[in-house]
């Protein structure tokens, strides 16, 4: 009967004891898995960030490459058509073909803006007129939309980067040959392009975008001189 009784099985302290261990190691093991699932989701998280900022970045390096320092037509001084605030950049780029099969426009000048709406980071595109003296002849993307006139061919706008804080927009060159190139807050009304453009940005990420500056390709008067007796651009005197 002794040896029965020995046999009979665990006791009930013994049975709540040992529940309460293997809650607790349940517990620690699914405490270390989430760990690691949060700290692997935020390590993709940032790769992915970096990777299309990457991507943004060889894209507005090629952009800003085609941009066409191109003069307004009648107006009294032939300023280029470029205009750079803190916040939104007017230019006139030239449309590769690839892209323009791509977008379904026409290949050649293109209006470009590049604007920051909210926290999004927006490019416009539209066929360039030969015959405006500004930009506002540029089109909204609204306007742009409900617009059926035959000469308006717009692109839809393109979205390339979002969770935007803040955007700056600083322009360096200097106003004639002999004048010393500083950093400017904004550029227009300009005879010439700017040598340099630098991009800040901050993100709702935490993580700030790094600085980046560019070097237009194209030279600041395009090797050619405007002349307020000729309205065109001429021969640059060496």
């Amino acid at each position: 009967m002794s040896m029965k009784k020995q046999s009979s099985g665990f006791t009930l302290l013994e049975t709540i004891l040992a529940i309460t261990l293997l809650a607790l190691m349940m517990a620690m093991i699914y405490a270390a898995l989430n760990v690691g699932l949060r700290a692997w989701d935020a390590g993709d998280k940032r790769v992915t960030a970096a990777s299309n900022w990457r991507m943004v970045e060889h894209f507005l390096r090629r952009e800003m490459g085609q941009i066409f320092p191109t003069r307004w037509r009648g107006v009294p001084t032939p300023y280029v058509a470029f205009e750079g605030e803190a916040t939104r950049l007017r230019y006139v780029t030239t449309l590769n073909l690839d892209a323009a099969l791509q977008n379904g426009a026409a290949a050649g000048l293109q209006w470009a803006e590049l604007t920051l709406d909210g926290e999004k980071l927006m490019l416009n595109r539209q066929a360039f007129d030969n015959q405006a003296q500004n930009f506002e002849g540029l089109l909204s993307a609204s306007s742009s939309a409900s617009s059926t006139s035959p000469q308006t061919t717009a692109i839809a706008p393109v979205k390339l980067m979002d969770n935007i804080t803040s955007l700056t927009i600083d322009y360096f060159g200097a106003d004639t040959d002999t004048a010393e190139p500083t950093w400017r807050p904004e550029w227009r009304d300009m005879a010439r392009l700017p040598k340099l453009l630098r991009f800040k940005i901050e993100t709702t990420r935490g993580r700030d975008v790094p600085e980046m500056v560019i070097n237009l390709r194209v030279g600041e008067e395009a090797g050619c001189l405007a002349t307020n007796f000729t309205r065109q651009c001429g021969a640059r005197p060496r």
